[in-house]
Formats: C-alpha cells, structure tokens, sequence
C-alpha cells in the first residue's frame, strides 16, 4: 500500500484553496503514487477525517489556527494523529501540524506562544537524521507565533534557530517528524506568503529576517520530502 492523504488546515477559503491548488499537487507528484488531500474543516461541518488505514504516508499542513489554545477539532485531529502512529504510518507535520503532533502525543503544555516570532527566509542548524540525509544545508519561510517546547523522550530536536529551539523533531524510531518551518513554500510561494505578512502582521516588518542568498538553496527542501516519503510501509 502506498497513498498519501494531505490534511489542509487552513481556514480561510481564499488561502485554503491556494494551498490545494498550489501546493498538494506538487507534493503529490513528488509523492509518485495516489493521493488525497482533505480539510479541517469548522466546528460546524459534517465532515469527518480519515483514519489512518488507507494511507501509508500523512502531511500535517500550517494553519492560521493557534495549537497554543483550544480549538473546536483538537479532539479529533489529535485522535487521528494518534491513530496513524499506532499504524506506525509515515508522518510529517508542518509549522501547526508539527504542534499538533507533539500536543496529540505528548499533551498541550508542550505548546506555547513563542517568546520570539519568526517571520522570513531562516537558516536551519541541522542535527543528523533521516529525514535530513543528503542535505548538507537548509533555510526555509518561518512564519509562526507559537511554537512546542521541553519535549520529553522519545522526541529528539533535529533542527533549531537562535529564536526557536524546536525547531523540528524526530518521535524515537518511528517515521514521524514535525517541522516549525515551511520545506513545501517554493521561492514564489514563499516570497507572497512573506509579502502577506508584512502587510498583515503588526510584528513582521520589525523581526523579518531574509537569509536567502539564491533560490537554488531551496533545492535541498525537495529532498527532504525524498526522504519522508522514503518506501512505502
């Protein structure tokens, strides 16, 4: 078995479907097999999330929701993250789903808000692991109020920055990972993403931080998605 669900977090429509029309497609061709994409979707719908048994590998995307309060789907996204671990599924969390994982798997008082926002283009101090194999550098959009803290084992810290130490995680030996960072953001996505902040963010234009040098350094964010999607379990 090998198919890919891709949970859209977002929101807002306008951003929402951006991300499905922009974003899912180039992950599902770089993914080379079937995939899905679905949505958190309001406390109001009928819709439900799938469970983890149609699926080899899960990407958690980014949202404008904060994992550092409550939220009316908390229940359900967290049983479903938990529901894909015990299938011991492959899994990738992105800025709120790296949250949300670590708040699935180890409570909410590993999340909070960030003493220091992150908004820019950001190098990454990288430790060894999987899902890092090949990359000898890495810089990515940040974009993020919250952030997870004082993880407890089996999580290991594999990436950090001087304003947010968790920066990603690894769950002891199984294929989860979550990332505070954006590695899907293409330069162009990228770029709008940032433009949007700095008119739409009050704290911005004061802690924007552009460490790009070329956009051919974004070429090591592709294979980290390589080695996520790895084989098929």
């Amino acid at each position: 078995m090998k198919r890919l669900l891709i949970l859209n977090c977002i929101e807002a429509e306008t951003p929402k479907l951006a991300f499905d029309r922009e974003v899912a497609p180039e992950l599902g061709v770089q993914f080379g097999s079937g995939w899905d994409v679905a949505h958190l979707c309001g406390a109001s719908s009928e819709c439900a999330l799938p469970s983890g048994k149609e699926y080899s590998h899960l990407i958690l995307s980014g949202s404008e929701l904060s994992a550092a309060e409550k939220n009316p789907r908390d229940l359900e996204l967290c049983s479903m993250i938990r529901d894909f671990v015990a299938r011991d599924r492959r899994i990738l969390g992105i800025c709120y789903g790296h949250q949300m994982i670590a708040r699935a798997l180890v409570g909410s008082a590993c999340c909070r808000r960030a003493k220091t926002p992150e908004f820019g283009w950001k190098s990454l101090l990288i430790q060894p692991n999987t899902l890092f194999a090949g990359i000898p550098e890495l810089i990515a959009v940040h974009s993020h109020y919250d952030e997870v803290f004082d993880l407890p084992p089996p999580f290991r810290v594999i990436a950090s920055t001087a304003d947010c130490a968790v920066q990603a995680f690894a769950y002891g030996a199984q294929p989860v990972w979550g990332t505070q960072f954006h590695p899907e953001m293409t330069f162009d996505l990228g770029t709008d993403m940032l433009q949007s902040n700095l008119r739409t963010e009050e704290l911005a234009p004061e802690l924007f931080v552009d460490e790009l040098r070329d956009p051919q350094q974004l070429r090591w964010n592709r294979l980290l998605f390589e080695n996520f999607f790895g084989a098929a379990l």
